[in-house]
């Protein structure tokens, strides 16, 4: 491999030996999107931990270095056999967030990956403290975020670790937030003046109201649910290439019923 042979002829000049790994770790990621080999991702994540160690740490390049390998680990966690990868993920990730202050326009996005590792890391281990955690973070997210998008994909995340806390708990409360804040994610997605014609907007705004509509079934709340099923099949009908044929079987199973 030419970038192997380049890595042998920086010798020890840190920065040609820098920039080889990253491209050496790129490659294995492409390879990986490419086979779907997860020893590729390994390959990946083993050439960014030895870039890491070429970068002091108030470097630049070691805050744009982080996410890139906190994504490889995630991937690999969420490949099969992911298991012992996933507290790997959670800690570059954790890295990477506190790699930037919270003013930091990246903040938010890493905040974001943060939460997916932790409840990743819940789905193996169980461990209600990461939900705890993830949690929190969208919290932050949310409040940092400058993007309405931002904000939205946090809250309907947020909505989604509410079930989760509500599958451990058992706490009809817990529902009762999810649905909140899928409804916070909604009028997040909406919020940009252009909304109505991104259809990346109209698919998360759709999706929430799908997924509040499910939780209000759940708290007995039918006619409050058919609103909300309505409000996504709507949204839905503005996105050419989109399959409403389910959303609009249970607008009308719901509409029979009531």
């Amino acid at each position: 491999m030419q970038l192997a042979a380049a890595l042998d002829e920086a010798g020890g000049d840190p920065g040609l030996r820098l920039a080889g790994l990253v491209g050496l770790a790129r490659v294995h990621r492409a390879r990986y999107a490419r086979d779907g080999d997860p020893a590729a991702l390994e390959a990946a994540a083993d050439a960014y931990a030895r870039a890491r160690r070429l970068i002091p740490r108030d470097g630049l390049a070691y805050g744009e270095l982080l996410p890139e390998w906190g994504e490889t680990l995630l991937d690999r966690a969420r490949a099969e056999g992911g298991r012992p990868f996933a507290s790997a993920a959670v800690r570059v990730l954790r890295e990477s967030r506190a790699a930037v202050p919270r003013s930091d326009p990246r903040a938010g996005p890493r905040l974001l990956r943060l939460a997916v590792g932790l409840r990743l890391r819940h789905t193996y281990e169980g461990d209600l403290v990461d939900l705890r955690e993830a949690e929190y973070l969208l919290e932050l997210a949310v409040r940092h975020g400058p993007h309405p998008m931002d904000r939205a994909r946090a809250w309907r995340d947020h909505g989604d670790v509410q079930l989760e806390i509500h599958a451990h708990t058992h706490a009809p409360d817990r529902l009762d937030r999810a649905a909140d804040s899928y409804r916070r994610a909604w009028r997040a997605a909406l919020e940009p003046d252009d909304a109505t014609s991104d259809p990346a907007a109209l698919e998360l705004a759709a999706l929430a109201q799908q997924l509040r509509a499910e939780v209000l079934e759940r708290l007995s709340r039918p006619r409050a649910a058919l609103d909300a099923y309505r409000t996504a099949l709507t949204l839905l009908s503005r996105l050419p290439t989109s399959d409403t044929g389910p959303l609009r079987a249970r607008v009308q199973a719901l509409e029979a019923a009531l």
